[in-house]
């Protein structure tokens, strides 16, 4: 039996983060969840995530901070933001850092599930 994908949220608003959190566990994945880079960060130290899906606004670390220091962690890391600011420049720095996609708020969960699904056949 193929062990289930394991997906990091992180986002400091603990509801989006617990709803994406149920959300990925009834698609049948391993979920962590962290309100703050900080925290996800000890997460990517101690688990095997292979996918963080992160917020770009956050305080003290902000979602590219957080994309770059756990890519120094974990280098094959797959990285989705997501932001309520399209026009923000730091989305602009996570598609430059490598991040897959930064998704708009409210997120489109079908969406963001068919780009987790095309990344884990790749």
């Amino acid at each position: 039996m193929k062990p289930k994908p394991r997906i990091l949220v992180v986002d400091d608003d603990k509801l989006i983060t617990r709803t994406l959190a149920d959300i990925f566990d009834v698609k049948g994945f391993s979920v962590e969840a962290a309100n703050s880079g900080r925290e996800a960060l000890e997460i990517i130290k101690r688990s095997k995530v292979e996918i963080m899906l992160s917020d770009i606004r956050m305080p003290e670390m902000n979602g590219v901070e957080l994309f770059r220091a756990a890519r120094s962690i974990r280098k094959k890391l797959a990285v989705i933001l997501m932001t309520a600011y399209a026009t923000d420049q730091l989305v602009q720095e996570g598609l430059k850092e490598g991040a897959l996609i930064v998704l708009g708020k409210p997120l489109d969960i079908d969406n963001l599930l068919l780009h987790i699904t095309d990344f884990l056949k790749n």
